[in-house]
């Protein structure tokens, strides 16, 4: 995600991320395709439009306490951002789900396990 400074200061993102809101998106993308990672899950639903992508990341109890779910969320956030603008395409959205290796394994190895997700999802 490159960034530029204008001259007002302000930095202009070059690609927007938008997060899914609704419980409906959700429930759309988990019909859809996935695949499953040693960290994660990724779903992929195709829509009706050629906005940009969307992401929403979900961790259910079997990951722990609120703590650790949060603390999942919050790696697979960070991942997403760095992920998503290279191989997000237009009119999908994505929903990744966490693990309970999601908390447990290196930073490296999540991202790695979302980048070879992406790639490999059709």
């Amino acid at each position: 995600m490159k960034s530029e400074q204008d001259e007002s200061g302000f930095e202009e993102l070059e690609f927007f991320l938008s997060k899914i809101t609704k419980r409906s998106d959700y429930v759309k993308a988990s019909r859809g395709r996935y695949i499953k990672t040693s960290s994660l899950f990724l779903q992929k639903v195709k829509r009706n439009d050629k906005k940009i992508p969307r992401y929403g990341v979900t961790a259910s109890k079997k990951i722990g306490t609120a703590v650790e779910r949060n603390r999942a969320k919050r790696r697979i956030r960070h991942a997403i951002k760095e992920v998503l603008p290279k191989y997000g395409k237009n009119g999908y959205d994505y929903v990744v789900l966490a693990t309970i290796k999601t908390n447990k394994v290196s930073w490296k190895t999540v991202l790695n396990d979302l980048e070879k997700a992406f790639r490999e999802i059709k």
